[in-house]
């Protein structure tokens, strides 16, 4: 049912006759005649009758009227919903982080985009990336940013690359590798390696500068980096992470970065994922934009 008709409609019954109505619609009465017997068609019945001093509503007509009145409002609310939408005044947006880009970039974007949209629901899901991209696919979020490495191939997915930082090894300030110098791979597997789940790239690349010592055999795998700290700031753990994780650490003086050789291979690949060929809404498309320009890309 076409909602013009509807408001036609209304505008006769306010009105009380087809001249004045077609003026207040801006159609000719011919016109305004045709739009009233369409929606008389399509409900099977007549809603007005032609009186001496205009028109009046038939039984049928009474019948509608309220739920004419109704349409008009849910019409006119929905109308202002679509618009707050556009304008992120309402809405709710769902986006997913890795651990990393959690507090390396995530947290600071969070913040600017929920002080400039406070009526925007903002959830947020914190994962590893294979879990983030079935979240993404199964239209539970509608953008993440993580480490593109397995991913850049997927047909699926739609990638911004964002600017890769620097990634370093660090430990506990009193470590007996926080002096040290010369260090090598091999001589971290004396102690625990703390990290995240990591690309599949890079767990080759681990794997292949511990094969020598016989494969890395302590290890620790967290997908909180908060833990992940408290663990290497508690014991003789070692992590691996982008510089922009333990800034504050370091800041503190709870831990130092080791000057290890030969792990260049070790990097990251951060981006911001999307489905492909898949529009993003109003509030994820300014949410990419402030990603993008807390990354410097824009």
């Amino acid at each position: 049912m076409d909602t013009r008709h509807i408001r036609h409609f209304m505008a006769l019954v306010e009105c009380g006759s087809f001249a004045r109505a077609s003026e207040v619609v801006h159609l000719s009465q011919p016109a305004l005649s045709r739009s009233i017997q369409e929606l008389e068609r399509q409900l099977g019945a007549r809603l007005f009758d032609r009186g001496r001093f205009g028109v009046v509503l038939t039984a049928h007509g009474r019948a509608a009227l309220p739920h004419v009145r109704g349409l008009l409002a849910a019409a006119e609310s929905l109308r202002q919903e679509v618009e707050a939408i556009d304008e992120l005044e309402t809405g709710e947006l769902n986006i997913g982080t890795g651990p990393y880009p959690a507090l390396a970039l995530m947290d600071k974007v969070c913040a600017r985009f929920v002080d400039q949209y406070p009526g925007i629901r903002l959830n947020i899901r914190t994962d590893n990336w294979q879990d983030l991209r079935l979240a993404l696919l199964d239209h539970e979020i509608e953008l993440f940013v993580a480490d593109t490495g397995e991913l850049s191939g997927d047909p699926d997915l739609e990638i911004t690359h964002l600017p890769q930082p620097e990634v370093v090894v660090f430990c506990r300030h009193d470590h007996p590798l926080a002096q040290a110098t010369g260090v090598v791979w091999g001589d971290l597997l004396d102690y625990p390696i703390a990290m995240t789940r990591v690309p599949e790239d890079m767990e080759r690349n681990i794997q292949a500068m511990s094969a020598q010592q016989g494969g890395l055999k302590r290890r620790i795998e967290c997908d909180n980096i908060a833990m992940l700290a408290a663990i290497v700031t508690g014991s003789k753990a070692i992590s691996i992470a982008p510089r922009p994780i333990v800034a504050d650490l370091l800041d503190s003086g709870k831990v130092t970065t080791v000057s290890v050789s030969g792990i260049e291979t070790l990097r990251t690949r951060y981006g911001v994922l999307q489905r492909c060929g898949r529009p993003l809404s109003p509030a994820a498309a300014k949410f990419h934009s402030m990603v993008l320009e807390f990354a410097k890309l824009k």
